[in-house]
């Protein structure tokens, strides 16, 4: 059961803060959102629920969102994908399992994702750094992540989604590019 604690909240707006800073500070050209994941899998709906809202909410053209509930990116796809800008800071999202960190936990990572490692898929890492919010237990054992990863409670993942969504628009606003 995934547990939503306002401390990890607090503390995804702390660090995501201080990544907006980060770009405003070096004076990138434009900000990319890569949502990755899938609609057709529960668990891994994360990144895609984000890139819809996102979407839906951001109206800058230096700002752009890859990945949505209808465009998917996954580890087959993700090579294809074209910047068509100068200098962007890249920012990946995508679901992720854990052993160790209770589902309904989010971090920042500082370097790229590989998509698909939890179900043993081989892709290159993508991102100045990523968004992974832990939806399920990582059983190390490919048929039981998949299975946890198709039962996530479809409700708890809307609402992990939109509340790291919420937080990114919120901190978009202080963006300079």
């Amino acid at each position: 059961m995934m547990s939503f604690d306002n401390c990890v909240y607090a503390n995804f707006n702390f660090e995501f803060n201080k990544v907006i800073k980060k770009v405003n500070e070096k004076r990138y050209s434009d900000l990319i959102f890569i949502c990755i994941g899938t609609n057709k899998i529960v668990g891994d709906s994360f990144g895609p629920i984000i890139g819809e809202i996102l979407k839906r909410n951001v109206n800058d053209r230096r700002i752009k969102v890859i990945g949505d509930l209808i465009n998917n990116i996954n580890a087959k796809n993700i090579k294809n994908i074209k910047y068509n800008c100068a200098n962007p800071y890249v920012i990946s999202i995508d679901s992720a399992l854990s052993d160790t960190i209770e589902p309904g936990n989010v971090f920042i990572i500082k370097k790229g994702l590989v998509p698909g490692s939890a179900l043993n898929k081989k892709a290159t890492a993508i991102g100045n750094i990523a968004i992974k919010g832990i939806v399920a237990k990582d059983e190390k054992n490919l048929i039981k992540n998949y299975y946890n990863l198709k039962n996530v409670d479809y409700k708890l993942i809307l609402k992990f989604s939109k509340n790291i969504s919420k937080i990114i628009l919120q901190s978009i606003k202080f963006l300079n590019l």
